[in-house]
């Protein structure tokens, strides 16, 4: 009998061994990827958020880290920002359990399209990038932002607008604020404008009868630097000519009898003319088009030498011109246009 049950358990052995070590070894697991990746968190990232500059956004950033497709905690996050005044909060820090990590973002100071990311040193994925939009804070400053010192014949509409700006702590420009405008010996487009994109409120100005020193003021209340006291000078017209000449310039109409540029504002008597010649220094192409109504004859567009006029003006009205080359219609302040007053 123990001979019988030496030689079982030496065939048992030996089935044992063959079944372990024989065969293509296709039976067995292949080996756990165990990549390390990182990515948004699907139950809330807090991506694409809008907010307020300085200010930190409603919900916080997230990523979940997982290593051979599984959560894995303990992984350190990295969360930066490359927006000026911006933060992260917490700079860094571990997974937690379900291998997500979050960080709350404070905008930075300028207004517009800000990022964020988080970085995971060797993962799949890294950095993960996140954007989010500022918009301006509240409304804190009022200042001057064009057309001040101006001078104009009296009865006649100075040639550029008033311009004031408000902005937020940051300086960036508040929009929707009202601003009330005002003016001594003069009159103003529209008592009160409201601020564009941009925080600018605008009024253009038209002198009166008398020829002296006018005061301008906008005014908007609890902003530092309300009211704003702008100045112009209404002067007596000069005799009213039969001709003007304007020089056509690289980057701007010349007024020959005054010295205004952008816009270049000549008055001429009715049936008077005004001849364009394009200056020698002149050698980009321009044209003098005629905008809005009442219109007269546009030249070509051409280099220099090249002289359009005298072109007669037979009714009386404000004739608007602008280069299409350099300019995008009329008026634009900063583009290449003019006026000719006809009276």
């Amino acid at each position: 009998m123990s001979r019988l049950r030496s030689s079982y358990l030496a065939a048992l052995i030996a089935s044992g061994l063959v079944a372990g070590c024989g065969g293509d070894g296709g039976n067995e697991p292949p080996p756990a990827d165990m990549t390390t990746a990182v990515s948004k968190s699907s139950t809330g990232s807090g991506d694409a958020q809008n907010g307020t500059v300085g200010q930190p956004l409603g919900a916080p950033l997230q990523v979940v880290v997982t290593v051979g497709g599984q959560p894995s905690s303990g992984v350190t996050v990295a969360w930066s920002t490359t927006a000026a005044g911006g933060s992260m909060t917490p700079p860094s820090g571990p997974t937690n359990t379900d291998g997500v990590a979050s960080s709350t973002w404070s905008l930075g100071t300028a207004a517009g399209a800000q990022s964020a990311s988080a970085t995971v040193a060797g993962a799949a994925g890294s950095p993960v990038t996140f954007t989010a939009s500022a918009a301006a804070g509240p409304a804190a400053t009022i200042d001057k932002a064009g057309g001040d010192g101006q001078s104009g014949e009296t009865n006649t509409q100075l040639a550029l607008p008033l311009q004031a700006r408000v902005t937020d702590q940051f300086g960036n420009g508040a929009a929707g604020v009202g601003v009330d405008w005002s003016a001594t010996g003069a009159a103003v487009s529209a008592p009160t404008v409201a601020t564009d994109a941009g925080g600018i409120s605008q009024t253009s100005i038209t002198l009166g009868g008398t020829a002296g020193p006018i005061t301008i003021v906008a005014e908007s209340n609890g902003l530092a630097g309300s009211p704003l006291s702008f100045s112009a000078t209404a002067v007596e017209p000069a005799p009213i000519p039969a001709s003007v000449d304007v020089t056509v310039r690289n980057d701007n109409f010349l007024s020959e009898r005054n010295g205004t540029l952008n816009p270049a504002v000549d008055t001429v008597q009715v049936g008077g003319t005004v001849t364009w010649t394009w200056a020698a220094s002149a050698t980009n192409p321009h044209d003098v088009t005629s905008s809005g109504s009442p219109t007269f004859t546009s030249s070509a567009t051409t280099a220099q030498p090249f002289v359009h006029g005298p072109i007669t003006f037979p009714t009386a009205g404000t004739y608007i011109y602008y280069c299409t080359q350099h300019g995008v219609g009329a008026p634009t302040p900063g583009g290449m246009w003019g006026r000719i007053v006809v009276r």
